[in-house]
């Protein structure tokens, strides 16, 4: 089972989701009645960020999606280059802007000046804005009101997590794609044990596979039980292991990976491996970032976020991508 987040799935519109991708569709439409702004709250996992990259995909006008940490990341690389104009202008004249997980604004000033600015400038040329968090605007904390006042003023819309209907549908649907053989009595069970997010469902469905594949069995309500105990453990990949086979998909050295490059024979690599490291091990951005040599964890996050956008997008990065997690979780023999 190949699964790299729940954002590499294909969109169900369990009822949770249904009002918020009826948001991002009006959006995203040609109606002068639609809405410039769209915000969506959620908890983390509950699918904000499967809606933004739909929502990129579907316009050919002149667009970037970015996240608030990237954003700010970006002011502050402008600032010390001393071309804050030059970041202003490459945002204000976009047509469609993506920004996630505003919460990360939290009391950094000067990037909400920015934002606000960008936002108001897209209002006035009608352009389009999908911004989300994890709490509804006016929960946001040290915010300014301003900002507050402009995400207000365009269509809120909050996701819940899925609850245990959608959650089994979830399942279901995901046990077909991948074809996963699960019992009826199983994913009923994990419905209603799993309370957590979508992506939890994913992590509990891939474990299940990896521990009926690794031990010869099959999927069934012990091997279930154990899973949702805690008492069933999969050990990830460590980050050398990931380096390594990362590096010999690419024909490169695993030193070379771990070393500051701007050729692009390294650039890819180097951005599979800080993504596929994360997928894998859940490791924290800072720790990803030292192990790769980064000066800080923006980097990764844009690694993370470069390759989620580039395995939608190209078939053969894809194919190398899926192949490397497919060794590193014991799907099919490394060799070598």
């Amino acid at each position: 089972m190949v699964v790299s987040g729940l954002e590499s799935e294909p969109l169900l519109l369990v009822p949770e989701i249904r009002l918020a991708h009826t948001a991002v569709k009006q959006l995203a439409s040609q109606d002068s009645s639609r809405p410039s702004i769209v915000f969506i709250s959620g908890p983390p996992g509950s699918g904000k960020s499967h809606l933004a990259r739909l929502f990129l995909q579907g316009l050919g006008t002149r667009k970037q999606g970015v996240t608030a940490s990237q954003f700010a990341a970006e002011l502050a690389e402008a600032s010390e280059r001393r071309n804050v104009p030059g970041f202003q202008e490459n945002y204000r004249s976009l047509d469609v802007l993506v920004c996630e997980d505003l919460q990360a604004l939290a009391g950094r000033r000067q990037s909400q000046v920015q934002l606000l600015a960008v936002i108001d400038d897209m209002i006035v040329r009608r352009g389009r804005v999908l911004v989300t968090a994890s709490k509804l605007p006016g929960r946001l904390e040290r915010c300014d009101p301003k900002l507050i006042s402009r995400l207000r003023g365009g269509v809120v819309v909050s996701i819940r997590n899925p609850g245990p209907a959608s959650r089994l549908q979830l399942l279901e649907h995901l046990a077909s794609r991948h074809q996963i053989p699960l019992p009826v009595e199983v994913a009923q069970l994990l419905a209603r044990r799993t309370s957590g997010s979508a992506r939890d469902l994913i992590a509990a469905l891939g474990q299940l596979e990896t521990l009926a594949r690794i031990s010869g069995g099959v999927i069934d309500l012990p091997l279930a039980r154990q899973v949702l105990a805690g008492d069933a453990v999969v050990e990830p990949p460590t980050l050398a292991a990931i380096t390594r086979d990362v590096a010999r998909q690419f024909g490169i050295s695993p030193r070379q990976l771990r070393q500051r490059s701007r050729a692009q024979h390294i650039v890819t690599p180097r951005q599979c491996a800080m993504f596929l490291t994360r997928e894998l091990t859940g490791a924290i951005y800072s720790k990803i970032a030292a192990y790769f040599g980064c000066s800080n964890h923006t980097t990764v996050l844009h690694a993370c976020r470069r390759m989620q956008q580039r395995l939608s997008e190209e078939p053969e990065l894809r194919q190398a991508v899926h192949a490397i997690h497919a060794r590193l979780t014991g799907r099919e023999e490394s060799g070598g």
